[in-house]
């Protein structure tokens, strides 16, 4: 698993999942959650964006889990828990830094 900070804000920690992890996050990701999910709110004291990683290897693109990445971090920093909230704001973030590809991702999905 990866660590880092998102690419897309440069403060948000992200959890990246790669081939050969296990453990209850690789858990939800391989049930109930798919692509990734945002853990935040009241008694997080630090927000955390989960992306499973392993998409690329299933032959998706990096701009996939960039998409994934952009719509956890619209649940995180906007505060809700709404799909529509979070993806206007991944499709917003997406496309003010370039990444019109990954926004493209999310506008054909239909959610918004």
């Amino acid at each position: 698993m990866k660590v880092r900070k998102s690419s897309l804000d440069g403060e948000t920690l992200v959890f990246e999942i790669e081939v050969g992890d296990d453990g209850p996050i690789v858990d939800a990701l391989d049930g109930p959650k798919p692509n990734g999910f945002a853990i935040f709110g009241e008694g997080i004291s630090v927000p955390i964006a989960v992306v499973d990683g392993r998409i690329v290897d299933r032959g998706l693109t990096r701009d996939h889990l960039l998409a994934v990445e952009a719509h956890e971090l619209g649940h995180i920093l906007q505060n809700s828990e709404q799909e529509e909230v979070a993806e206007r704001f991944a499709i917003d973030i997406l496309t003010k830094l370039g990444h019109s590809t990954a926004a493209d991702i999310l506008l054909d999905r239909g959610i918004v």
